[in-house]
């Protein structure tokens, strides 16, 4: 199975505002282990433009099995992301910090596809757990 994740807004200041200053680059290494006993591979990639997540789920809607997303403070833009993943069919969950989870209030997607943890890389975790059952 291969996951696409997709870093939202800020990701790659994660080390500037993490409480135990785990930067994007740690994070991205420690879910690659995760994985690899499960035999799953990911992708990912990091933006800030709700538009780049339409075409990255658009083009690896076919490539992969499952996609986990942070949207941040995109979630007031949600409802582009969440008609996307509606005609792709896709399989996909979103993770938030917990430090944004005021983000989710403005947000259309269904509470039960959001993840949200005071640790993001245990959030990231779930996330694939989810999609991997």
């Amino acid at each position: 199975m291969t996951f696409l994740i997709i870093h939202g807004p800020n990701m790659n200041l994660l080390g500037s505002f993490s409480s135990n200053r785990l930067t994007l680059d740690k994070l991205n290494q420690s879910l690659r282990k995760f994985v690899n006993p499960l035999n799953l591979k990911l992708k990912i990639i990091q933006t800030h433009d709700i538009n780049k997540y339409v075409t990255l789920i658009q083009r690896n809607r076919n490539k992969v099995d499952g996609i986990i997303i942070n949207l941040g403070p995109l979630h007031s833009q949600s409802e582009l992301l969440e008609d996307t993943l509606s005609i792709t069919k896709a399989h996909f969950v979103f993770v938030e910090f917990t430090r944004h989870s005021q983000n989710i209030s403005k947000s259309t997607i269904k509470k039960e596809n959001i993840i949200i943890n005071d640790d993001i890389l245990e959030g990231y975790k779930a996330a694939i757990s989810k999609l991997s059952n």
